[in-house]
C-alpha cells in the first residue's frame, strides 16, 4: 500500500496512518493463515486443537 493510499484511508476512517498500516498487516496475516489451512487441511485439525487449548487458558 503506497503512502497516498494510506493517507487517504486514514482520513476517510478518521484514524492514523499507523492504524491503517496495522489493520492492513493484520488482514494480510489472517489471509496468509487461512491460505495455509486451505492448502494443508491436516493443519486445520491442529489449528482447532490449539485454539481450544488457548481458549481454556
Amino acid at each position: 500500500m503506497n503512502d497516498r493510499d494510506l493517507d487517504l484511508l486514514a482520513t476517510l476512517t478518521d484514524t492514523t496512518v499507523e492504524d491503517v498500516q496495522a489493520a492492513h498487516k493484520a488482514d494480510l496475516a489472517e489471509w496468509s493463515r487461512e491460505r495455509q489451512l486451505r492448502d494443508h487441511p491436516d493443519l486445520a485439525v491442529l489449528d482447532a486443537d490449539l485454539d481450544r487449548v488457548r481458549h481454556r487458558s
